[in-house]
């Protein structure tokens, strides 16, 4: 039997790729006649680069770039033919500042910075790239993109922006980005803080009127374009993506990004459709929730499944959907590892039932 392990990041382990690795092996622990595939896969969060890497058999380009807290820390840029991807997690990560983020004001969060993302950003371009795909999850940083900007050359004030938008006019740009919210409104960035990390409500109120304040000074620089069918403005902080990373989404739409699911992206780009037929596919990730059975890594690859007939499980570290939820995804079957058990343990046990060599 062919088995494709296509599944995102568990918390317990570094990064998508490696929690792979370990699903593969315990899974030949059980059934070592079996073709097991690692094709892991991103959604455009932590884990962009190395999937990207193993899956195009490429190696990323060390840089150097700012933190969110404005020291330097250390980055990649994956180059292929004229493609160059960038995480913008490894500039501006919530790793990268957990200390500060614990409990932080308005003004603290507000003072980390996407200029690293930025930095990124430039580095394909004189790489060379006619192509970036920019991937974009949680980010610790909250400037509305505007470290972004400004280390593109669009000044302190932004009044260079219009000239940064006509550098990248010739260039590609897409946004692979994990989540649909806004910039700004009761779903925007701000509002998420206090959804999902407890940030006080006093405290993303303040930071939605500044959100609302960058988006009337980037208007006056950059008038907003028309809908040539309502004749309506355009409205880039109301954009799919443009709340990802704190405003590091809207920051890459005001350059003329183009937002993709970063999940679908990942799974088009890696050619996974074509390893899928005929196999049991294996999904997964940290949560296999009321959140991840409709959007990211694991809902995109069981789509992906049922699109070709074929089978699909979950194996995730938290279950809290029941195989209800999950039938309109195709998937059969759904498992959390017991008290004790690794993820590798977990593809061992859950190879008896599934594969029919052992």
């Amino acid at each position: 039997m062919r088995v494709v392990l296509a599944t995102g990041e568990y918390a317990d382990t570094p990064g998508p790729l490696a929690a792979a690795v370990r699903l593969a092996q315990g899974w030949r622990r059980t059934a070592p006649a079996d073709q097991v595939v690692v094709a892991p896969v991103s959604d455009g969060g932590s884990g962009f680069i190395e999937v990207l890497a193993h899956a195009l058999d490429a190696q990323p380009a060390p840089v150097v770039v700012t933190g969110p807290l404005g020291d330097e820390v250390p980055a990649q840029v994956l180059l292929h033919e004229d493609a160059a991807y960038i995480e913008a997690g490894q500039a501006a990560g919530r790793h990268l500042a957990a200390d500060v983020l614990a409990g932080a004001d308005q003004a603290t969060l507000q003072g980390l910075t996407s200029r690293g993302v930025g930095e990124l950003v430039a580095a394909a371009l004189e790489a060379g790239a006619s192509r970036i795909v920019l991937g974009c999850g949680d980010l610790a940083s909250h400037d509305g993109g505007v470290g972004l900007l400004q280390a593109l050359g669009a000044g302190e004030d932004l009044t260079d922006l219009p000239a940064v938008r006509d550098r990248l006019r010739g260039t590609t740009l897409l946004l692979a980005h994990a989540s649909n919210m806004p910039l700004t409104g009761f779903h925007g960035a701000s509002a998420a803080l206090g959804v999902e990390h407890g940030v006080p409500a006093d405290v993303t109120q303040q930071l939605e009127e500044a959100m609302g304040l960058l988006t009337e000074q980037v208007n006056r620089v950059l008038p907003p374009r028309k809908d040539l069918l309502t004749g309506h403005r355009i409205r880039p902080e109301r954009a799919d993506g443009a709340g990802v990373g704190g405003g590091v989404g809207y920051a890459a739409i005001l350059l003329g990004a183009r937002p993709v699911n970063g999940a679908t992206f990942v799974i088009e780009e890696i050619g996974l459709a074509d390893v899928l037929p005929g196999a049991l596919v294996v999904a997964g990730g940290a949560a296999y929730d009321w959140n991840t059975v409709h959007d990211g890594v694991i809902a995109e690859v069981a789509r992906a499944a049922l699109e070709v007939g074929s089978p699909s499980i979950v194996l995730a570290e938290r279950i809290e959907v029941g195989r209800r939820e999950g039938m309109a995804l195709g998937v059969s079957a759904s498992y959390s590892p017991r008290d004790g058990e690794g993820l590798d343990d977990l593809a061992e046990r859950i190879a008896r039932t599934w594969s029919p060599q052992r």
